[in-house]
């Protein structure tokens, strides 16, 4: 992946589902991520596609999805990031005030050195 190229929300919420779905490099099929995400499958479908496109994930047609090597440590760190924000915001606001969408916008808008900062890396 072009690492000059920012992730979306959407898009980083899509690799922070696929992380946790995959566990050890499980695939993951589309209705699944659909269920997990309450997206359309017709809209997974078209993000698998997006993030293949990217580099960070391979599917074959009608299979599962996996993270590629890429793909598997972009997703590690906005898993690590998303848990460090969303446990400091719960513990300010309280845990059901925090959303996945918004966590993923903030995510989404920090420079890639505060994200390696915010993971610990």
């Amino acid at each position: 992946m072009n690492s000059s190229k920012k992730l979306t929300f959407s898009q980083i919420r899509y690799m922070i589902a696929l992380y946790r779905l995959s566990g050890d490099g499980v695939g993951v099929k589309n209705a699944e991520l659909a269920a997990s995400l309450a997206f359309s499958k017709a809209s997974v479908h078209n993000m698998l596609r997006t993030l293949c496109d990217m580099g960070l994930v391979t599917q074959k047609s009608f299979g599962l999805a996996h993270l590629t090597d890429a793909g598997r440590l972009l997703a590690e760190k906005y898993t690590a990031c998303y848990t460090r924000l969303e446990d400091a915001l719960a513990a300010v606001c309280g845990k059901d005030s925090v959303s996945e969408g918004s966590l993923c916008a903030v995510l989404a808008d920090i420079p890639e050195e505060a994200l390696d900062t915010l993971a610990g890396e």
